[in-house]
């Protein structure tokens, strides 16, 4: 019955055809011929790369058998890499590298491991070809000079940049430059203009994280990826009601302590137990409005050292305490000033001094200008009778009233400032005016200086490269919207400039600059 019924079926669609017109074309066209080359010998299966790397692949194509080598051939090109992972928390972005035939771009994705594909459309006919091979990325961003700053793209916004080389980071063979290193991870810069950093070293074992503060956020990143991890609620056992950081830095030169001052109020924290130590409740006591400083070498019996803006005076949180209080009575037949009266306001200031670690302060009373020395360091207590070292009246050098930043020796008996579109030194036991050190170029003004050293002394006297030779000077041209890191090997003892500078070329304003540490060098 099934044999009948096919055997009817077949005869009634003959019978069909036979009286259907076909009017379909059946006119072949010859597609145009396009070969990319395989990987083989001159484009790898497979390329390790570091993040960041400039990955060039100059891969041969033919179109009608002869090789394109300009733009004479209908073709368009596209470069593409994505993730061969899979998972939750897998980023599964396409990031379209180049629309070049020639693949000469830098590689910002995360470590891990990616398939890198180049499409060749033909505008001709519409037809694409494919050419395909692996990329394993690996992390690289370790030691050396990192700099925070408003992005000339997004004013506005924060991101940071790291500079390696010989002076930064020893045992290198390569120089590296890598800028938006805060986008690159997250997709986005930071809000805000930027107020401070610090590498803080509570856990030297895992490199610890990079604290970030902007004007508007706090961000606490990988110190090898830069991805961000730890928000500012992940900082306190009881979050403030309002963000408003001021000052973020170390508390001690040998204690794995910090200091933040946030909306006014003084927070203290010891990592010695781990980074588990949160900040716990504000400092209380009667004050007023709080400098955007704290002593960052501070003795072991205190906790901290603030100064009180409003009543020009220093405070001081004994160790385990709860509340400001003052230091006690100061001789003045000894003390250059007195800590608990400076009837001065606090401008700026900074660390130095190798053998004490004193705080070095640019302070202000009324049109005059006074450098100051306190020891608040490491043979220092609550009740020495001197703990104001020294008190110059600067009022005469050039630049100081309108001063931008400073940098105290570590080994010399001078200080840095910026002003304008120059570096002034100081050497203030030999004299009350500075004298112009550097000039910045036409067009330039100088937004940060620094010099190379480390705050804790474990790491600056083991591993910190170049310790007190090398001086760091930030510039921004307004006009051009353009920043600049100048780097100078210096005389530690008197911070004259030795030879030639490294120039790197800034995507932004830079507010501050630090020394990133890496516990393999």
């Amino acid at each position: 019955m099934k044999k009948i019924t096919w055997i009817a079926t077949a005869a009634l669609a003959l019978a069909l055809s036979a009286c259907y017109d076909d009017k379909g074309n059946y006119d072949y066209i010859d597609l145009e011929e396009v070969e990319i080359e395989s990987p083989g010998e001159r484009i790898l299966d497979r390329y390790v790369i570091s993040r960041f790397d400039t990955l060039t692949i100059d891969p041969m194509v033919t179109y009608q058998g002869k090789q394109v080598v300009g733009d004479e051939a209908p073709l368009d090109y596209l470069w593409t890499l994505y993730t061969t992972a899979s998972g939750a928390g897998v980023d599964y972005t396409i990031d379209t590298l180049s629309t070049s035939r020639k693949l000469d771009a830098q590689i910002t994705r995360g470590g891990g491991s990616y398939h890198l594909q180049l499409t060749v459309k033909n505008r001709n006919d519409g037809v694409e070809y494919y050419m395909g091979t692996s990329v394993t990325i690996e992390e690289s961003i370790s030691a050396g000079w990192i700099v925070l700053y408003e992005c000339a793209d997004a004013p506005g916004q924060t991101d940071v940049g790291l500079v390696v080389n010989e002076w930064t980071k020893r045992n290198i063979i390569k120089e590296r430059e890598f800028w938006d290193l805060y986008k690159a991870s997250n997709n986005t810069h930071m809000n805000g203009a930027p107020v401070t950093m610090l590498h803080t070293c509570a856990n030297l074992a895992q490199g610890d994280i990079i604290m970030l503060f902007t004007d508007k956020e706090y961000a606490g990143v990988s110190h090898t990826t830069f991805e961000k991890n730890t928000a500012f609620e992940n900082l306190f056992y009881e979050v403030p009601s309002r963000y408003d950081v001021t000052y973020y830095g170390p508390a001690g030169s040998s204690a794995m302590g910090e200091t933040i001052i946030n909306d006014n109020k003084v927070y203290v924290t010891s990592f010695m137990g781990g980074r588990s130590n949160f900040f716990g409740v504000s400092m209380s006591g009667n004050y007023g409005k709080l400098a955007p400083w704290a002593s960052a070498v501070r003795a072991a019996s205190f906790d901290a050292v603030v100064y009180d803006q409003t009543n020009q005076r220093f405070l001081v949180v004994p160790r385990g305490g709860v509340s400001f209080m003052s230091f006690g009575p100061q001789d003045p037949t000894v003390a250059a000033f007195d800590v608990n009266d400076v009837g001065m306001e606090l401008i700026m200031g900074d660390w130095g001094n190798n053998t004490n670690y004193y705080d070095y302060l640019i302070m202000k009373k009324g049109s005059e200008y006074y450098l100051a020395e306190a020891n608040f360091g490491m043979r220092s207590n609550i009740n020495l009778p001197n703990i104001g070292l020294g008190l110059h009246n600067i009022t005469n050098s050039p630049g100081i009233s309108s001063a931008t930043s400073m940098a105290a020796a570590y080994l010399g008996q001078y200080i840095l400032y910026s002003s304008g579109n120059k570096v002034y030194n100081l050497a203030y036991n030999q004299s009350t005016t500075a004298s112009t050190l550097w000039t910045a170029p036409n067009g330039e003004e100088v937004t940060c200086v620094r010099l190379q050293k480390y705050y804790y002394m474990m790491l600056h006297q083991r591993i910190l490269p170049s310790a007190n030779q090398l001086m760091h000077i930030a510039t921004w041209n307004e006009s051009t919207k353009q920043g600049k890191l100048y780097q100078y090997q210096v005389n530690p003892a008197s911070g004259a400039i030795i030879g030639e500078p490294k120039v790197y070329n800034v995507p932004g304003k830079i507010k501050e600059m630090c020394w990133k540490y890496a516990m393999e060098m």
